[in-house]
C-alpha cells in the first residue's frame, strides 16, 4: 500500500514537471530594462574606487541624503531622506470632498487623511572597476521612493526613473571628484 502510494506521488510530481513549458523569452530582459540602466550607470575616471566613494559622500550629504550603510570593499554606498510630499492640489480636493461628505449630511469623510504626508527616498550606488580600462569605474545609481499618507500607510512605492534626475546626481559627483582630485 505504501508503495503505490509513493508511486502516485512521483507520477503526480513527474507529470506536473513534465507539462510546465518554459517560454522562450522568460529569462530576457525586457528592452525598458537596457534604457534604465543607461540612465543609472555611467563611466568615471579617477585614480582609485575610494576617490569615487568619498566623492558620492560629499555628494549625498549635499542632497540632505543620510548614509546608511557603506561596503567600501565591495562599492556600495546606501543613503536615505525623509523629504515632504504634500501636494497643494491634491489636499485642495480632499478638504472638498470632505466638505461634500460633511454638506451631505454623511458626516466626515476622512478624506484627507489619505493625502500624501511624506515620502521615503533611498538612493544606493555601487562602484566597480571597469574592466576595458585601467582607472575607469562604472557607477550605477538607483533610487527607489515609498510615499506614505497622513495615518502612514503606503500610497505610492516606486522606481524613479527620471533621466534629469540621475544627470543631476552624476554631475555633481563629477564635479566633486574634480575638486578632490585637484586638493590631491
Amino acid at each position: 500500500m505504501k508503495r503505490a502510494a509513493y508511486m502516485l506521488l512521483l507520477i503526480v510530481c513527474l507529470g506536473g514537471c513534465a507539462s510546465t513549458k518554459v517560454p522562450a523569452d522568460a529569462l530576457r530582459l525586457p528592452e525598458s530594462t537596457l534604457d534604465v540602466r543607461s540612465i543609472q550607470t555611467r563611466t568615471l575616471e579617477t585614480t582609485s574606487e575610494l576617490n569615487i566613494l568619498i566623492a558620492t559622500i560629499a555628494v549625498l550629504q549635499d542632497m540632505e541624503f543620510n548614509i546608511e550603510r557603506m561596503e567600501k570593499p565591495l562599492g556600495v554606498i546606501t543613503a536615505s531622506k525623509i523629504t515632504d510630499a504634500d501636494s497643494i492640489a491634491e489636499k485642495t480636493g480632499l478638504i472638498f470632498l470632505d466638505f461634500l461628505c460633511v454638506v451631505s449630511g454623511s458626516g466626515g469623510c476622512g478624506a484627507l487623511s489619505t493625502a500624501k504626508d511624506d515620502q521615503h527616498i533611498t538612493l544606493t550606488m555601487v562602484v566597480l572597476p571597469s574592466l576595458a580600462r585601467e582607472g575607469e569605474y562604472a557607477v550605477r545609481i538607483t533610487i527607489q521612493r515609498v510615499v506614505y499618507d497622513k495615518q502612514d500607510r503606503i500610497k505610492v512605492l516606486d522606481r524613479i526613473d527620471e533621466p534629469e534626475i540621475y544627470q543631476a546626481v552624476f554631475d555633481n559627483l563629477r564635479k566633486s571628484l574634480f575638486i578632490q582630485e585637484g586638493e590631491s
